[in-house]
């Protein structure tokens, strides 16, 4: 079988690589087509690139500012924020505008290539319109958030997106999606599409333990993560007074940064290092909290380890995580430009109170009990041998 994945922006990358892995290790020829900007990433977990689209065009779109300053959010219920309607329908209009400068490119490989099935970034809506134009199934993965671009009836039928299918002489993709979702059901707000359940596993990339990471601890102190997430400087203001407030309570801290924010760190005061460029995942396997901002692969990242988090967002993507998390009871939230007094308050409780790791733990045995990446091939050659994506998913499956 032949699965063309279809990726998005490079902060998106990295949740595609364990299917596209799981899918090539069951035997399936597997590519990743993706915006020039992502190459790098891609290849440097061992698979096979296809560069689609001008980045210049499709930096350009890309970089549109939107309306995402915080506060704007709506409570979609009592346990979560979304985003407001005018900001969702901005965002998706503008996904729809980067899917246009893709999908020349993407549509003419389709039909090279000839693959059996697409899998796209619930963000990279080319991905639809590549699987329309060779006629076989596309499946949806999300990137930890019930965000994306999909259409379930006619009356959600856009002018923009319909075009995205005219040029090629196809029909919009329009009917019941399927998204494969990695979030666990307790982080997982009400959406319209149907998910495939798939365990969250985290991949950042390479790395070699340094010394302090293959021996015990010499502490008993609790060691805590600071971090703005690999594609922001989110933290960067607040960063000294949240290290200063952790150092007050006893806490040992590390940064973990980019090679461009280590640039900018002042002289380190005992009990706090930085890593740089380091995966987040093999970090907090040694930590026992997580300070960011609100990022939703940094916290994702958090709950597989069972880890309290203390989130800082600044823009409304940052608050609908910060607001799951804390709805969920596995962290707690403040405005980014909170004071020295509410964060050292806030990482105080954090520190202190079981309640978070209790919660913590409680979706991380979600995410355990979510079927792992294999089952979900299985999943993908069922929709490519029946032309459709209406066949049980593993989850469902197994409550026959």
């Amino acid at each position: 079988m032949r699965v063309l994945f279809v990726g998005h922006g490079p902060a998106h990358i990295p949740w595609i690589i364990p299917l596209a892995w799981a899918s090539r290790l069951a035997g399936h020829d597997v590519r990743v087509a993706v915006r020039p900007q992502c190459v790098a990433p891609v290849t440097r977990a061992g698979l096979v690139a296809v560069p689609v689209g001008d980045e210049a065009a499709a930096g350009a779109v890309a970089a549109r500012r939107l309306p995402l300053g915080p506060g704007r959010l709506r409570p979609a219920d009592r346990a979560a924020g979304a985003l407001d309607a005018d900001v969702a329908d901005t965002l998706v209009e503008k996904m729809i505008a980067v899917a246009d400068t893709l999908t020349d490119d993407l549509v003419a490989f389709a039909r090279f290539w000839q693959p059996d099935i697409v899998v796209h970034d619930t963000a990279a809506a080319a991905g639809l319109v590549a699987a329309a134009a060779v006629k076989v199934p596309a499946v949806g993965h999300t990137w930890g958030v019930s965000l994306g671009v999909h259409c379930e009836d006619d009356a959600d039928l856009r002018p923009s997106y319909a075009r995205l299918f005219e040029r090629f002489g196809v029909d919009p993709v329009v009917g019941p999606s399927v998204w494969i979702d990695p979030c666990p059901p307790g982080l997982r707000p009400p959406h319209p599409v149907r998910r495939a359940d798939m365990r969250y596993v985290p991949f950042a990339g390479p790395a070699a333990l340094p010394p302090w990471l293959r021996t015990g601890r010499d502490s008993d102190r609790p060691l805590v993560c600071v971090t703005g997430g690999v594609t922001t400087t989110a933290l960067d203001e607040v960063r000294d007074h949240v290290v200063a407030g952790l150092r007050e309570l006893g806490a040992d801290v590390v940064l973990a940064v980019t090679a461009a924010q280590a640039e900018s760190l002042p002289e380190l005061p005992d009990g706090v290092r930085a890593v740089e460029s380091f995966p987040l995942d093999v970090l907090l396997a040694h930590c026992d909290a997580l300070v960011h901002h609100g990022g939703v692969g940094s916290g994702l990242i958090a709950v597989t380890h069972g880890l309290p988090q203390l989130l800082l967002p600044r823009n409304a993507f940052q608050e609908h995580w910060s607001h799951l998390v804390s709805a969920a009871g596995a962290g707690t939230a403040l405005p980014a430009d909170a004071g020295e007094g509410a964060v050292g308050t806030a990482l105080r409780d954090l520190l202190a109170r079981p309640s978070y790791r209790q919660r913590a733990h409680a979706l991380r045995a979600e995410i355990d009990a979510m079927p792992t990446p294999d089952r979900l091939v299985g999943f993908l050659e069922e929709c490519a041998r029946a032309g459709h994506t209406d066949v049980p998913t593993p989850a469902e499956a197994g409550r026959r």
